[in-house]
């Protein structure tokens, strides 16, 4: 128990300083876009691309464990969502943003410190690969959820199609 809280009370403390800190500076919410948008798209990627390039192609290849590990976030997801849309009664894009709450801050922000400063340098593998497949979901579903949530005259099906020619790869060889 001792070694768990040594681990995690460092990355609690930042958390804790972080939140006094802007308390006491009285940063609006706004002003720290920046620091989510350099954590997510320039210094996570970058370390996760440092770490994947050194990579074996073999270690690629565990299907299973990358499954498995989707479903259960797919499966903490699932569950707030339903919990906030059966008791906030405020829709399902309310309910996609609840469940997204519940469901990603152990990939994006705790989870990648905690696996490395527990399992070593050799964690860092397994972790990039659960947050590159993890966010493919989750940058998936979100916009298909938002948008079938969305208060609109249209069927579910052609509500599809404007999300698959709008999300897809290969939206710009559509025709409009």
């Amino acid at each position: 128990m001792l070694s768990v809280l040594t681990l995690v009370l460092p990355l609690f403390f930042l958390i804790v300083a972080g939140y006094i800190s802007g308390r006491l500076v009285k940063l609006p919410i706004e002003g720290l876009a920046w620091l989510n948008f350099f954590l997510l798209y320039i210094s996570l990627p970058a370390l996760f691309f440092r770490l994947l390039s050194k990579t074996p192609f073999e270690e690629f290849s565990n299907a299973s464990f990358l499954l498995n590990t989707t479903a259960a976030t797919f499966s903490i997801f699932l569950l707030c969502f339903v919990i906030a849309l059966l008791f906030s009664r405020e829709g399902i894009r309310v309910a996609t943003i609840q469940g997204f709450a519940g469901a990603y801050g152990n990939i994006g922000y705790l989870g990648p410190p905690l696996a490395i400063a527990a399992f070593g340098p050799a964690a860092g593998v397994p972790v990039a690969l659960i947050f590159c497949v993890d966010n493919t979901m989750h940058f998936t579903l979100a916009p298909l959820l938002m948008a079938l949530g969305e208060k609109s005259d249209k069927n579910i099906f052609s509500l599809l199609a404007v999300f698959l020619k709008k999300y897809s790869p290969i939206h710009s060889y559509w025709p409009p």
